[in-house]
């Protein structure tokens, strides 16, 4: 690839034209040719003066949208909304070094005052006004003038949806000024005969082209009265349609170098001179002469150029010809290939932080541990179409991995998969705390010996879930084809890892605060919020809902005969079937003693009383292995419904209450509703098997 040299080639056509119009008549139709060139070369260059500032500003809100997307994302972070300054500090670190782009990095809090920052100081002139701008310019669009005084600010929201704070970043201006550098010295290659300017709001230098003129210090100097400049442009970033929201008022200013159209102006001078001698052969042929070997090739040119302004970059630029005109089109073409391969490079890019942030908001819609292991699974096999995938989770008891999620492997081997703490694949992936991408099973000498067992051909990732230097896991995922996953993919699972384990540790700390240490089942505080829910969902969709009671029958006397640890072992084998028996949408509670409770949403009695009485048949039948003694275990269960047995949360777990109550005067081991239920009963009447000691029970549930 050469650079333009002189025009020399060009100027031999046009002296050859010079002769032709010499020797043959009708020269004024010549002139006239010359003329129509000159107004089309202008038109031309104003067409690729628009293109080229196309290109920058396209750069440019590439550079502002991406900026804007990063700190969207750390906005969101958990760890941001705390609002803690041991827990941010080293995040604002982190954000610094993968984002350049900023220079800066603060959080405030909601009472305006500084939390932690990173990088250079963010001092704000009007603290009073941070939310306020904050919103604007997440929202409103605020714009940038100055470009050393760009500021991106954000709201931060608790999971509540209160603000709690904003974000504060400033744009690293050396950094984007040596990025439009970079681009103008690429354009500069392109077309020599061109200066460029990239201009903010007081009209300060932001970037411009090499020994541009036209600067006095910092800012740019006026060329209305330059006698020089034939040919100038400018364009506001804000007139681009589309792009006003995130984009600057700043200007980009082409101004064209003295060149091919004084050549041409004094051309026509000539042509003057002589054109009482010229006639119409040399009007014909110089016509001719022109439009082959000089417009044509400029028009192709001009039209590849306007092409490439309309962000069509597969289209090849193509070779015009062999002079300087076919030299420029050659560097059209690197530079083409270049902004392509840049823009691919963003949109992966882009489309990772896109990926990342579509997974993080969906998981973070959930805190049921099975559920938030199942999506984070379905959404990784989705991203890289994967054949087969599982989330192991280490038990903190016996330090061993087992399958808690897994799709496309056998039901046995999910059973029987326990792998030790620094064994195999996982427990080495996990213990060394490093993700590991092989990318041919078969020939990967580390998995061989890693793997135990036949080893299947394909590529897999393994990579591990640590949330605050707690080793929660490991994420695998597997295809049958190798060489399908690279490094691409190992970097976007890394960060996929990351967003997991924070919210499977939340997921886990939030099941072991409503969950029954010794049963597995929720406690008595979440079930009556649960159940204040789903009475809330019933009165609005017109629905109905069911509340079960269940007591063991005789539970003092398996205490009294076994020990208090075989009891546990009683409570424990009720809650199982009880769960088993149960539908997932199901709340399954333990009130506390022995007595267990169940919300039923959307069913009747009627309808609740059939897997009532399956768990009392169920518990009935098995058989219970009590210190080598086979007992025998049984349940009395009580049940009513709202709207039709009771209209508020109380009366519907006393009305469940006076069920189960009957249920064990009228013989224990049954199932009972409340329709059952005498409604005139003495007071004074107790039945002597229900005052025995083993029927104490809780007092009546209240509200919590």
């Amino acid at each position: 690839m050469k650079y333009p040299y002189p025009f020399n080639r060009i100027w031999a056509k046009i002296s050859l034209l010079l002769i032709l119009i010499t020797f043959l008549p009708l020269s004024i139709l010549g002139y006239m040719a010359v003329t129509i060139q000159q107004n089309m070369v202008t038109s031309q260059v104003r067409g690729m003066n628009y293109g080229f500032s196309r290109l920058i500003a396209f750069q440019i809100y590439s550079i502002m949208r991406n900026a804007r997307a990063g700190l969207d994302t750390m906005a969101f972070s958990r760890d941001i909304a705390s609002v803690d300054r041991n827990r941010i500090q080293p995040i604002l670190r982190n954000f610094l070094q993968n984002n350049p782009i900023f220079d800066g990095v603060s959080v405030y809090g909601f009472d305006k005052n500084l939390i932690a920052h990173a990088g250079r100081q963010l001092p704000l002139e009007n603290p009073g006004s941070l939310f306020t701008s904050a919103a604007f310019d997440r929202y409103g669009g605020a714009t940038i003038g100055r470009a050393g005084e760009a500021q991106f600010k954000r709201l931060i929201y608790s999971d509540d949806g209160l603000i709690h704070g904003a974000l504060v970043a400033a744009l690293n201006q050396d950094l984007l000024a040596r990025t439009l550098n970079e681009i103008l010295s690429l354009l500069t290659q392109a077309y020599a005969n061109l200066n460029i300017y990239v201009l903010d709001s007081d009209y300060r230098v932001i970037a411009s082209t090499k020994q541009a003129p036209f600067i006095e210090g910092n800012h740019f100097a006026t060329w209305s009265d330059d006698p020089q400049v034939v040919n100038r442009f400018q364009l506001s970033l804000k007139d681009l349609p589309g792009h006003s929201y995130e984009t600057p008022p700043w200007w980009i200013v082409n101004i064209a170098k003295p060149g091919a159209l004084v050549s041409l102006l004094q051309l026509q001078d000539r042509v003057m001179q002589i054109a009482t001698f010229t006639g119409l052969i040399a009007l014909l042929f110089g016509s001719l002469f022109g439009r082959t070997f000089i417009t044509m090739p400029l028009q192709r040119l001009v039209g590849a150029a306007f092409t490439i302004s309309q962000g069509d970059l597969g289209r090849p630029v193509p070779l015009v010809s062999h002079d300087e005109v076919g030299e420029l089109a050659e560097a059209f073409e690197v530079m083409r290939v270049n902004l392509k391969r840049m823009q691919a490079d963003l949109r992966e890019k882009f489309d990772e932080v896109q990926t990342l942030y579509g997974v993080a908001k969906d998981i973070s819609l959930t805190l049921n541990f099975g559920d938030l292991l199942e999506l984070i699974l379905d959404r990784a096999m989705k991203i890289v179409m994967a054949d087969r995938g599982s989330i192991m989770i280490l038990e903190e008891s016996s330090q061993e991995l087992t399958i808690h999620a897994a799709k496309g492997i056998d039901k046995e081997v999910i059973e029987k998969s326990r792998v030790k703490l620094g064994d195999r694949v996982s427990g080495f992936v996990l213990q060394t705390g490093r993700p590991m991408l092989i990318v041919d099973t078969l020939k990967s000498p580390n998995f061989s010996k890693l793997k135990d067992g036949n080893i299947a051909g394909g590529t897999m990732l393994s990579v591990p879930l640590i949330a605050k230097d707690k080793r929660l896991g490991v994420l695998n995922i597997s295809k049958s084809t190798p060489y399908t996953l690279d490094e691409r993919d190992l970097e976007l699972f890394t960060g996929l890892a990351h967003q997991a384990a924070i919210a499977i540790e939340n997921a886990r700390l939030y099941t072991l605060a409503i969950t029954d240490e010794l049963t597995q089942l929720y406690i008595r505080r979440f079930f009556y919020q649960r159940l204040n829910e789903e009475l809330r969902r019933a009165r609005r969709y017109k629905g109905a809902c069911t509340v079960m009671i269940l007591d063991i029958d005789h539970f003092k006397k398996f205490n009294d005969t076994y020990g208090h640890p075989q009891g546990d072992l009683v409570l424990v084998h009720v809650a199982r079937i009880l769960k088993s028996c149960m539908r997932k949408v199901d709340i399954v509670s333990r009130l506390g003693g022995e007595e267990f409770a169940v919300v039923c949403p959307e069913l009747p009695t009627e309808a609740a009383a059939v897997p009532a009485e399956r768990i009392r048949h169920s518990i009935e039948t098995a058989r219970l292995d009590l210190g080598g003694v086979k007992v025998n275990v049984t349940v009395s269960i009580g049940l009513a419904d709202f709207p039709r047995h009771a209209r508020t949360q109380e009366d519907l777990i006393e009305r469940s209450d006076q069920a189960l109550y009957h249920a064990k005067h009228t013989g224990r081991n049954r199932v009972c509703t409340y329709d059952e239920v005498p409604r005139e009963t003495d007071d004074g009447d107790e039945d002597p098997e229900n005052s025995s000691p083993e029927d104490n029970r809780a007092p009546d549930p209240k509200t919590p």
